[in-house]
């Protein structure tokens, strides 16, 4: 259950709702009409609260649990509780995911963070464009020349610099800094990020080392979520590019040139060299990176610490330093563990 205090539920909704909502199936009708009021683990769960699992590593925590109700597999749904209402669906985390968004849709918009409406709290010069309910909070400083679409939220001392261009429907978090970018539409930027500034470019010689600048822009495309204390860097010449709803979590660093496909996921400390290509539906696991000037094929999966050194074909698992094939990466360790063992 959330905490109230922070957080605005709806609610509550008959089980039946939330199948149809998902479009899943009951594993009985007679469970049609219960009620459901909140959402939570398999842990913490209360008997009128739903939860849902999908991975075998909880199965003690769902024999365990006292939700009402839960989101499962039909594959799955043997290791439930006996008796116990489930909603069957092929993917329960996502299920999970749609039916918290049902309960909590203010959580998915941000003019819930502030009790302000329509209000600039700041002097705005006659030179910006801002649309419809936009909020700027107290201490945000705004360059000349900016545009800021509708209902787009700034936060207190973020810095947007001049000429910088957000859509509509975003979020720009406390401490958020943005030069040289143009921000599509139903983009969030948490805390502490850093986006458009210079890029790493130096000519070395052994007399010194000469600054190249910095002329690309910063593109970030529609539905982008970027976590707190990133660095996206702007191009040399071309621009930097985040697609349409790829999601990057905290302290994530993109140099000068990268170009990131649609939908694409980065978690933590994940680090990408100048002018690295990630194809669409990429997912990298923490602290890996790439060392540049390479490709990474269309839904290729990175585990975490992989060290990415060469272009990488579409659709396959990949690990290690350098890198190989997940599978490859796999024997090798068990072979070397034999070997130990002698």
């Amino acid at each position: 259950m959330s905490e109230k205090s922070f957080f605005e539920k709806t609610g509550p909704y008959k089980l039946k709702i939330l199948s149809d909502h998902i479009n899943g199936k009951l594993n009985s009708i007679e469970n049609s009409d219960i009620l459901i009021d909140d959402i939570s683990s398999l842990k913490n769960a209360k008997d009128n609260e739903i939860t849902f699992f999908s991975n075998l590593a909880y199965k003690k925590d769902l024999k365990e649990t006292l939700a009402g109700a839960c989101v499962i597999s039909e594959v799955n749904a043997d290791l439930a509780p006996k008796g116990m209402p489930l909603i069957l669906c092929d993917d329960p985390y996502m299920g999970f995911a749609l039916i918290s968004q049902k309960f909590y849709p203010k959580e998915l918009k941000t003019d819930h963070l502030t009790g302000k409406k329509n209000n600039i709290t700041n002097d705005i010069p006659d030179n910006i464009t801002l649309g419809e309910g936009v909020i700027i909070e107290l201490g945000a400083v705004i360059g000349k020349d900016t545009i800021i679409g509708d209902n787009t939220f700034i936060a207190s001392n973020a810095v947007i610099g001049a000429n910088v261009k957000i859509g509509k429907n975003c979020y720009i978090g406390s401490n958020v800094s943005i030069t040289h970018s143009v921000i599509g539409n139903d983009v969030k930027i948490h805390n502490g990020t850093s986006i458009g500034q210079d890029g790493f470019g130096f000519a070395m010689s052994s007399s010194g080392h000469q600054k190249i600048p910095q002329l690309g822009l910063v593109e970030i495309h529609d539905d982008v979520e970027i976590g707190a204390n990133c660095t996206i860097d702007r191009g040399t010449a071309e621009n930097t590019v985040i697609g349409k709803g790829t999601k990057l979590d905290n302290l994530v660093h993109i140099a000068h040139n990268c170009i990131i496909g649609k939908n694409c996921i980065l978690t933590g400390m994940v680090g990408l060299a100048g002018s690295t290509v990630l194809e669409d539906f990429v997912v990298m696991g923490a602290k890996s990176g790439a060392v540049g000037h390479l490709t990474i094929g269309k839904g290729s999966q990175i585990a975490a610490k992989t060290g990415v050194t060469k272009d990488l074909p579409p659709g396959q698992k990949w690990a290690g330093w350098p890198v190989k094939r997940m599978d490859l990466w796999k024997k090798e360790l068990i072979a070397l563990k034999k070997i130990i063992k002698k």
